[in-house]
């Protein structure tokens, strides 16, 4: 009987005991999820964290929001409160959370309210669910509160359903990964007459406001449906995950990948939220995408850093972010699409119409006629807060010497035309005004082109075309030259400025890649964690002109710099943001959600064995934060530079290793030689003292003397032998401390010649000294007993 279908499936259970591992020291978290403020979340935290705190548990309140809520405020009685830290911002005194005092504290669960809260400027982090997962990390429980419109994939419904948007998300990666999702729900009419009796805001006025604009009894509706949607697809992901740490195989195998294209426009979060509900919905993994073409380098720098916000807000709802690099959008989209098994694809599309769009078709028209089999959703939309995403440069400057440089060209070929004027046909002096063009339009630009294309159709027709010097509008000849002129200089142009783009895509690649190269090749040559932090920030302040940083634990597992060119107060002001950094492998500093006002972006030294170190980038004075093109190089320098560390590391371990490998051999060698030497006096001690015992009274009074004093002699040897072992292993251990004192040398020789009376009587000791020696400063028993040790050894091996 086969029983193989029974039995465990070998990747299942890895994954479990993996799983297992990973959050056996990690903190719960319990979320009171529900569609909207006064439906009793903080009611129903504080009434749970009671329960806790009757069954002997350590609980404690670290801030709760009451509102004036006297129910609320009861609940609170009796319960341990974590002191909040105020924190005065724009003349308002802030309550926070003291998040270092609930980490000093350490209890077995902590109780936060408000978890989409944004922090008071200046606090370690941005958002209070950044709060919430050191706690975690800490081994802490953590209760807290949220309602459905903080989720961050649901904000544009939850805007499209009241008409406001809510500006204090939560990533849904946060809520997906709580360990209890408990919803709390209270019927619509009985919510709205809470709201009536003060239960909900305890001012008039604010009771009025929520009831004419959010306490709609439809949107109440909705964002119930909205919460009870969500809770419901929470509890599916469980049972998913359930099952396939279970090794329970009846899970439908993943068929789809949605693909999401973004941009700066403020349509993109919409795109994003809509990816990241359909991807859930269906269960498949998702991935947004970001075309670096022409069109990214006309972009001002508002614009490229809304990019750069659109790519975090993907990692936060749980997606992956890719940047293709190509002249075309459409074909990269197209090729990375069908190259990586993409079925759906969502795309942006503007509800204005624009006359580009009617004339060549929208990016979204050409995907869907190149699609194939791949499914496009087209999302449209306005942004709230239209911006030009041009950069200024491109939208006020020109340069005149580009405009001139294109009339002198003309100039030319018209000298050239009138030099040959008398052996050229019309459609001959015509090539050459074109040959003139297509100069222009490949080296000066759109601009210049155009002018050159208008002008050049003007002297052709006043001067070569008869009746001549007399301009004929209504000729066809002029018509036909200014189209084919102008046709030649749009089709040269765009090819042209595709070949610039493609070499300047080249060289930063190139470049790119010369740099990590040099980088590669030097420190892998380097030795020593000193010379390798050195290179590191030599070629990573080439590239940025930044100031660096790189620090390494001690046993303790404190960071100590190693290589340092941040000033002295900023390396003391944020000593504590680094060390957070490095315990909790996480980056922090500028340009982060932990502490993002700090002056200096810290990346963590990360390898698979583990966390090396922290290396700090401060950017130039002038520039506030990092590009993303910048952060990407800078995160790949600290790679390399952590695979380098810990080459290093293995390397000391190696040499330690050798040393203690030495030190076992010369320790087996001493031992061996020891134990000779104890042997030698313990049988002559042994051999006289037997002999007294049993023949003591036929022993002479001078044969008894004579056994005695050979005892005496050889258990002084074995005092010598046993204080040097002695002295060995206190000088191995670390223990011995020197004494030094004024000695003349003379007086430490005739101390060990008198030692050594009886082992030098049968050699002929000379000793040579210089009578003008001063007094040295040393510890005469320690040097009395080198000397001691070396005649003995010398009188031992030399024949007599």
């Amino acid at each position: 009987m086969n029983h193989s279908d029974n039995r465990p499936d070998p990747d299942a259970l890895l994954a479990k005991v993996k799983a297992e591992e990973k959050t056996a020291a990690r903190g719960k978290l319990k979320i009171f999820f529900g569609s909207c403020a006064g439906v009793g979340k903080t009611y129903a935290m504080l009434s749970s964290g009671h329960q806790r705190l009757l069954e002997g548990e350590d609980v404690v309140a670290g801030i709760v929001e009451t509102h004036g809520r006297t129910e609320t405020e009861k609940l609170l009685e009796g319960m341990p409160v974590i002191p909040p830290v105020e924190q005065e911002h724009r003349n308002v005194m802030l309550k926070e959370l003291d998040l270092d005092i609930a980490l000093l504290r350490k209890p077995q669960l902590i109780l936060i309210d408000e978890l989409a809260h944004t922090n008071a400027p200046g606090s370690r982090h941005l958002k209070r669910w950044h709060d919430v997962g050191e706690l975690l990390d800490a081994g802490i429980d953590v209760y807290t509160t949220l309602n459905v419109q903080h989720l961050e994939s649901l904000s544009d419904l939850v805007a499209g359903t009241t008409g406001i948007w809510v500006k204090e998300t939560v990533p849904d990666s946060v809520f997906d990964s709580a360990d209890d999702i408990v919803l709390v729900d209270i019927n619509v009419d009985e919510l709205l007459r809470r709201l009536a009796e003060g239960k909900v805001y305890v001012s008039a006025q604010a009771r009025a406001n929520a009831a004419d604009n959010f306490f709609k009894k439809s949107n109440i509706i909705a964002l119930r449906e909205l919460a009870l949607r969500r809770a419901t697809e929470r509890v599916d992901a469980q049972m998913d995950a359930y099952k396939y740490r279970e090794g329970i195989r009846n899970i439908m195998p993943v068929a789809d990948k949605v693909m999401v294209c973004i941009g700066p426009e403020h349509l993109s979060e919409k795109l994003i939220r809509t990816a990241r509900r359909m991807a859930a919905s269906i269960k498949v993994p998702w991935t947004a995408v970001y075309v670096e073409n022409a069109r990214h380098y006309r972009l001002n720098e508002g614009a490229r850093k809304a990019v750069e916000e659109h790519m975090r807000m993907v990692e936060r709802l749980g997606g992956k972010t890719l940047v293709l690099q190509g002249t075309s959008a459409v074909d990269e989209i197209i090729a990375y699409a069908h190259d990586n098994g993409i079925t759906k694809i969502i795309i942006g599309k503007s509800a204005r119409t624009r006359w580009h769009d009617i004339l060549i078709g929208s990016l979204a028209d050409k995907i869907i006629r190149r699609s194939g089999y791949i499914d496009v959703y087209v999302v449209t939309g306005e942004d709230p807060e239209p911006q030009s995403t041009k950069s200024t440069s491109d939208l006020y400057e020109f340069k005149p010497n580009l405009y001139f440089q294109s009339m002198e060209v003309i100039i030319f070929c018209t000298c050239v035309n009138f030099i040959f004027r008398a052996s050229l046909k019309p459609e001959d002096e015509m090539l050459i005004y074109l040959i003139g063009n297509v100069v222009v339009s490949a080296n000066l630009g759109r601009g210049p082109s155009f002018l050159y294309a208008l002008l050049s159709a003007f002297c052709f027709n006043f001067f070569f075309i008869p009746s001549l010097y007399t301009v004929k509008i209504e000729d066809r000849s002029f018509w036909m030259t200014l189209v084919v002129m102008l046709a030649t200089s749009l089709v040269i142009n765009s090819y042209a400025s595709r070949l610039r783009l493609q070499a300047m895509f080249a060289r930063k690649r190139e470049r790119n890649t010369q740099l990590l190269y040099a980088f590669t090749r030097e420190i892998a040559a380097t030795r020593g964690h000193q010379a390798i932090s050195e290179v590191a920030a030599k070629h990573i302040r080439d590239v940025t002109g930044a100031d660096i940083l790189v620090a390494l634990p001690d046993k303790a597992g404190h960071l100590q710099i190693i290589w340092g060119e941040l000033q002295q107060r900023d390396i003391v002001k944020e000593s504590g943001l680094m060390q957070w950094c490095f315990d909790n492998s996480k980056p922090a500093g500028i340009g982060t959600d932990t502490m993002p006002s700090a002056q200096t972006l810290y990346l963590p030294l990360v390898t698979a064995d583990g966390k090396l170190g922290v290396l700090g980038v401060s950017p130039k004075a002038q520039e506030k934060a990092f590009s993303a093109d910048q952060r990407s190089l800078i995160e790949t320098f600290a790679s390399l530079l952590a695979s380098a560390v810990e080459r290093a590391n293995a390397a000391d371990a190696a040499e330690r290793l050798s040393v203690d490998a030495e030190s076992e051999k010369l320790r087996n060698a001493l031992l061996s030689s020891v134990s000779h030497d104890l042997r030698t006096p313990l049988s002559s001690i042994t051999g006289a003292s037997a002999t007294i015992l049993m023949e003591g009274e036929k022993l002479t009074h001078e044969t008894v003397h004579e056994l005695a004093r050979s005892i005496n002699q050889e258990a002084t040897r074995l005092s010598r032998i046993v204080t040097n072992l002695l002295d060995v292993t206190s000088l191995e251990s670390g223990v011995v401390r020197l004494h030094k004192q004024p000695y003349y040398m003379e007086e430490l020789i005739g101390g060990a010649l008198l030692r050594l009376e009886h082992t030098l009587a049968i050699h002929k000791v000379e000793t040579h000294a210089d009578p003008d020696l001063p007094m040295i400063q040393i510890d005469g028993v320690m040097i009395e007993q080198v000397l001691t040790n070396l005649i003995e050894n010398a009188a031992k091996y030399t024949p007599p």
